[in-house]
């Protein structure tokens, strides 16, 4: 293939490409960088970024446009010219291309990518976001990886619809893609139970007629369903998420809509005893909307108890119980939160108090809690920490304390006063988008000696961590990442961030 290619036009829908893969992005898209010149005009040359999905590093393929934005293509893999040595046969069946029925799934981007590239792979993507960043000093360690690397997600969350030919569908949507979702028949990230009782929900629910809601056309009722469960204790909560519609419509007609919930916990309950498996808790949430008012989420326990619990083992033998509600938020791969937690502990170092700022319901801080002498959490959602409180209170941990409310207000108000200038280590958690710009001024008035930043997306802990280094803070070692998310692109990352004197 030569350097500089002659292309008539720019490249367009349905246009093929030969193209050597050279890395993968942050998404799992494998990326080829073409230059070329346009047209009749050969003394100007534009570099056009190719993103493949399905392409790994190292390999030469046949891809197929199907979008364009300004100089970024969309490609997808028609011919595999020279398949990478690290190329394996995927397990599911739904991996593939998604224009080939019920493939093409958007879950694991990376299962025809044997283990051990999976880790390289994700090296690369997080030390290729810090050198974009400008971050080109601080090294990063071979990520930790997962003991087990299927079958180890505590939660997922399956959408109902259709799929292409139209019949209802319970499963994930293709990559890509948010009109048609596949019929899952299988799913390897989850316990072999939820994979199995999957297809049961949905042929209830297409025997009974019962229908998938569409958000275009305002019709429908079905949302989506949601298992939860613990690999410690074993414990599962099942939540079935509808309109907030009185009625319900059916092969027999109209239904009242607790009726059809019913039917589904019964479903759900009758394969639980078939399967010799327990079921905790049944939930029935209804998404209620109206025009000019807030969604709100209305939920009611249809069996079993409030909560299912998960265990989280530290270092020293100890471990934390908690007990998670629907609206939770909970680490989905709890083995490696465990890893996770060990990796922010062993940063904290010899720290005594420790500020864990938007601490959500407060995980981290509570795996903390039992190595320093005091933690104390902000969080702007006082349901997150009322649940915090609550697992604090379970776990019989009595120096964390959480406080809700905006960052900013708390760090100036009377209730933080008796920790303000003794903190001495902070935890941020932050979302993919990362820290946003007020949260770098909140450290620099706290004034940690150190900062322990845990991270989800590697391109905003690369801004971050620039950021943060121009108002003081500095890499203290390398970034470790942690592989809480085997099969795909994911990767968690921490870093520890020392304040220059």
């Amino acid at each position: 293939m030569s350097d500089v290619l002659a292309l008539p036009h720019a490249p367009r829908w349905d246009d093929v490409f030969e193209l050597e893969i050279a890395r993968l992005d942050g998404k799992g898209l494998g990326v080829a960088d073409v230059r070329a010149t346009v047209g009749p005009d050969t003394t100007k040359t534009r570099r056009f970024r190719f993103l493949v999905r399905q392409a790994l590093p190292g390999e030469r393929v046949v891809a197929r446009v199907v979008s364009r934005h300004r100089d970024e293509v969309e490609a997808v893999v028609q011919t595999l010219l020279a398949p990478s040595p690290d190329r394996v046969a995927p397990r599911c069946a739904h991996v593939g291309p998604r224009d080939e029925p019920e493939k093409g799934c958007g879950g694991c981007t990376l299962q025809t990518l044997d283990y051990p590239a999976q880790l390289a792979v994700k090296r690369e993507i997080v030390r290729f976001a810090l050198a974009k960043a400008g971050v080109v000093d601080v090294p990063v360690n071979e990520p930790r990886g997962a003991g087990e690397v299927f079958r180890y997600r505590s939660k997922m969350e399956f959408s109902f619809g259709t799929n292409r030919e139209r019949k209802l569908s319970l499963g994930l949507y293709p990559a890509g893609w948010h009109r048609d979702v596949l019929r899952l028949s299988e799913c390897h990230l989850v316990s072999a139970f939820t994979s199995r009782l999957l297809p049961v929900v949905r042929d209830l629910c297409e025997a009974e007629g019962y229908e998938p809601y569409f958000a275009r056309k305002d019709t429908g009722f079905l949302r989506l369903f949601t298992v939860r469960e613990s690999p410690r204790t074993g414990e599962r909560l099942v939540e079935l998420t509808t309109t907030g519609a009185e009625t319900a419509m059916s092969a027999a007609g109209e239904v009242p809509a607790g009726d059809v919930a019913r039917r589904v916990a019964d479903a759900v309950l009758a394969f639980a005893a078939a399967e010799g498996a327990r079921v905790d808790s049944i939930y029935w949430t209804r998404q209620v909307t109206a025009r000019g008012a807030r969604t709100q989420l209305v939920s009611e326990v249809l069996a079993g108890a409030p909560v299912y619990h998960e265990e989280l083992h530290l270092p020293g033998g100890r471990a934390l119980r908690f007990g998670v509600h629907p609206r939770a938020f909970f680490q989905p791969n709890p083995r490696q939160a465990e890893v996770l937690a060990a990796e922010v502990l062993a940063r904290l170092g010899d720290a005594r108090v420790v500020c864990d700022l938007y601490c959500g319901t407060g995980t981290l801080g509570l795996c903390v809690a039992p190595f320093v002498d005091e933690v104390v959490g902000v969080e702007l959602v006082a349901d997150a920490v009322e649940n915090a409180q609550a697992n604090a209170a379970a776990n019989g941990i009595e120096n964390a304390t959480f406080l809700a409310g905006d960052v900013a207000d708390v760090l100036r108000s009377d209730a933080f006063g008796s920790w303000a200038g003794r903190v001495d280590a902070a935890l941020v958690d932050p979302p993919r988008a990362g820290l946003m710009p007020k949260a770098v001024e909140h450290l620099v008035a706290l004034a940690p000696a150190r900062v322990v930043y845990v991270s989800c997306n590697p391109e905003s802990l690369g801004r971050d961590m620039a950021l943060l280094a121009a108002a003081g803070f500095v890499a203290d070692g390398p970034v470790q990442p942690v592989d809480l998310f085997p099969q795909t692109h994911h990767i968690e990352s921490v870093v520890l961030l020392r304040r220059r004197a």
